[in-house]
């Protein structure tokens, strides 16, 4: 998994597939669903996914912030957006790792 910020964010989104998952510091539901998403890679079940983590607590997000201003009603984190070549496809919150999977699976990716 790639950490990413507002300078590096653009390697997930405008991926042939990607997916960015919103997490914030000292939250244990985002380091166990990172620590899935791991082991899903290293069993290379997400196919050429490529996947990112931007935590929102951190410096460097906040043009992420600023340019999405609905992340201010999010209630649940993780979150994830999947795109496709720069165009979000799908969005949701998601504690599993094989949450994930089903999405990518459903949305083509893989």
């Amino acid at each position: 998994m790639l950490y990413v910020d507002d300078n590096t964010v653009e390697r997930v989104t405008g991926a042939r597939h990607g997916a960015l998952v919103l997490a914030k510091d000292e939250c244990d539901n985002c380091a166990a669903y990172e620590a899935q998403i791991s082991r899903l890679q290293e069993d290379r079940l997400l196919g050429d996914l490529v996947v990112g983590k931007l935590v929102l607590t951190q410096p460097g997000s906040r043009e992420f912030k600023r340019a999405n201003p609905w992340l201010s009603e999010l209630d649940f984190l993780p979150y994830a957006l999947l795109y496709t070549s720069g165009e979000k496809v799908d969005e949701f919150a998601a504690s599993k790792g094989t949450y994930l999977l089903e999405r990518v699976a459903d949305a083509g990716f893989i």
